[in-house]
């Protein structure tokens, strides 16, 4: 059983991400997080693409060739966030007339606690490649020996190999000589009154 005493810092932050994100999600429900999401990831491709076909007319007003681009990208990233937001606004409010307002934020508090974790995961893994293996923070947190395991699929999906590199977690200075007690003595180590 737990008690107060095994929680460490480390796993009030975990637990107060979590419990932000499950409350977030189910109070603005699936469909407005989703086009939140759509909203940052969309209009940032949007906005790569398309931006050269603005920058004519952005160009009209502004001669600097960098703040041309900078202005089209920023005014296409700025318009399909706002369609994005606004479309699931729209989708939100037909569930809720439909009568599946619940379902929508039952799919809020699975998608907050998705979202939860990973935040989690991301900052275990940070922390974990950032400070000693030997630190309590992580060694004697409850919460991050499950952290781990999202961190390790994480990791896996960092495609660029030197940034893998850094975020591997770092391993103890001095191993472990635990093992090292718990061996039986071989013959060479055993005193000469017993050979």
């Amino acid at each position: 059983m737990i008690s107060l005493a095994d929680i460490t810092s480390f796993d009030v932050i975990v637990a107060l991400i979590l419990i932000v994100f499950v409350v977030r999600g189910a109070w603005i429900g699936f469909m407005r997080q989703l086009a939140a999401f759509l909203a940052l990831v969309g209009s940032y491709w949007l906005a790569g693409r398309y931006s050269r076909e603005l920058m004519p007319y952005v160009g009209k007003f502004i001669e600097n060739p960098k703040l041309v681009f900078l202005v089209s990208f920023a005014l296409l990233f700025l318009l399909s966030a706002l369609l994005f937001i606004l479309g699931g606004k729209v989708l939100h409010r037909v569930m809720e007339i439909s009568l599946l307002g619940w379902f929508d934020r039952f799919l809020g508090f699975l998608l907050g606690v998705v979202k939860g974790a990973v935040l989690a995961s991301l900052l275990y893994m940070f922390l974990a490649s950032s400070l000693s293996a030997s630190n309590d923070l992580l060694k004697k947190s409850i919460s991050s020996r499950y952290l781990a395991r999202g961190a390790d699929m994480l990791h896996q999906l960092i495609s660029d190999p030197q940034l893998r590199e850094y975020f591997l977690p770092r391993e103890p200075a001095i191993p472990s000589t635990a093992d090292d007690n718990d061996q039986e003595p071989s013959a060479e180590s055993e005193p000469e009154s017993r050979k």
